[in-house]
């Protein structure tokens, strides 16, 4: 009976005493992660943080290991794998609340930067749109609206660059109807971006073209210049040109 006392008095101890060299061990490992954060050492601040998140995931430590996972992911360049590690720190019951908005924050900068060049496939750009509006929509993130707000217009203006050189593409292969589609697009889709008030001159220029009345089409669409200034500038411009050019003539002048 002794013998059993003392052999669960040695376990427990040994248990215990496990317990608080596994717990002082996540203590270091996350300042040592700070440091290397610190010193921009991320890949070896990775090692240390899927150390603690795989095999000590309900120490305290435990969350902010989560966190800083996620952050070495995304100051590595990897976004894709930067999201699945912000949206893991959101589903943790222990997450800190102080700390969601920024994991917003940083999500909306992941799916911004998974948005490739204009002239490339523009999926993520339409992913980056439609998942920034809707983080932008949460009450929490009042104080990064100005900052997602721009990089909303930027991935619009992209898409509207896409469109408007499609349409150069489009003039270059003598398909000015094709070409007219994407101006229209831009001034229907991305009327807020900085390429509507060429696409609107471009389309003036167009008409001419096709024996339509281009000043009638820019009264039309007057509404649709980023500003009255800009409405005027193109009226005059347009009124000031002879139309008894040939096509070549107004395909040179476009923008």
């Amino acid at each position: 009976m002794v013998k059993k006392i003392i052999v669960l008095l040695l376990f427990l101890f040994y248990s215990c005493s496990s317990y608080v060299i596994e717990d002082e061990s996540a203590s270091k490992k996350i300042d040592l992660v700070k440091t290397y954060i610190e010193e921009q050492k991320y890949s070896k601040a990775k090692i240390e943080l899927e150390y603690l998140v795989m095999y000590d995931p309900l120490s305290e430590f435990a969350p902010d290991a989560q966190y800083y996972l996620s952050e070495c992911y995304f100051y590595l360049g990897e976004y894709s794998q930067a999201i699945a590690e912000y949206e893991r720190y959101l589903l943790r019951p222990d997450y800190k609340p102080s700390y969601i908005p920024e994991v917003y924050f940083m999500l909306c900068k992941c799916y911004f930067n998974l948005s490739l060049e204009y002239n490339k496939d523009q999926s993520d750009t339409y992913i980056a749109i439609d998942k920034l509006q809707s983080y932008i929509e949460k009450d929490i993130m009042k104080d990064y609206v100005p900052e997602i707000e721009n990089m909303i217009q930027e991935l619009r203006n992209k898409l509207a660059k896409k469109d408007f050189y499609t349409a150069s593409l489009y003039i270059k292969l003598d398909e000015l109807k094709s070409a007219n589609i994407y101006y229209y697009s831009i001034i229907n889709n991305y009327y807020d971006t900085k390429f509507v008030n060429d696409a609107l001159f471009n389309i003036a220029l167009l008409n001419i073209i096709e024996g339509k009345n281009p000043v009638l089409f820019l009264k039309n669409h007057k509404n649709s210049f980023l500003s009255n200034e800009d409405y005027l500038n193109t009226l005059l411009l347009i009124e000031d040109l002879d139309i008894n050019h040939d096509e070549d003539f107004y395909i040179n002048l476009l923008k």
